[in-house]
């Protein structure tokens, strides 16, 4: 093969077929010319992302040192599945199941998933004015406040309600010191508290 055509076959598109993802580096099967298909194409990501892509993606690949029996995959992509019309410096990360996480030109970022799992090993800190959720929230341990409680429904405890410290009041009529009116001797009901 002379060298001009060497040079021209270094870098090639092709298709992904099979993807072997046990190993140190992911390998691919891939079909690049017309009727050439290699098997264990290195793919090399870049460090600290990784993903599985899907049968049918894009690879760009270089042969190295212009050897074609030396293929290496260094960018995949799949048309299918990649987020559109994202507006100028946003970008996002994805997979192939409709998760997504879009960090926007207004400064937010977005998740789109079906369950957000985050497993802290020693805590999670969120540092913000304001956390809202739009619908039921279930605390499995202890819950903490320091600065109070505040809300508008009605609400329900099953259980033992322990108070101490601190004055406990409802609508207005502390419960551990207040008078009752029309006292009577005997089994007679008092009035209703001051």
């Amino acid at each position: 093969m002379n060298p001009l055509q060497k040079l021209r076959l270094m870098v090639a598109r092709g298709i992904v077929h099979l993807v072997n993802d046990a190993g140190g580096l992911q390998l691919l099967q891939v079909s690049a010319l017309d009727g050439e298909t290699r098997d264990d194409v290195e793919r090399v990501q870049d460090f600290g992302a990784t993903s599985h892509p899907p049968a049918g993606s894009v690879p760009v690949m270089v042969a190295v040192g212009g050897s074609r029996n030396h293929l290496v995959a260094v960018a995949v992509d799949n048309e299918a599945h990649r987020p559109k019309g994202l507006s100028p410096g946003e970008s996002a990360t994805y997979n192939a199941h409709g998760v997504l996480f879009l960090f926007d030109e207004q400064g937010n970022a977005t998740l789109t998933c079906k369950r957000f799992i985050v497993n802290a090993s020693e805590g999670v800190n969120i540092n913000t004015p304001l956390a809202s959720f739009s619908q039921a929230a279930t605390v499995g341990g202890l819950l903490t406040y320091k600065a109070g409680i505040n809300g508008t429904g009605a609400g329900t405890f099953n259980g033992n309600f322990i108070h101490s410290g601190g004055r406990l009041t409802s609508n207005g009529i502390a419960l551990d010191n207040h008078a009752h009116r029309g006292v009577q001797p005997g089994g007679g009901n008092t009035g209703l508290p001051v």
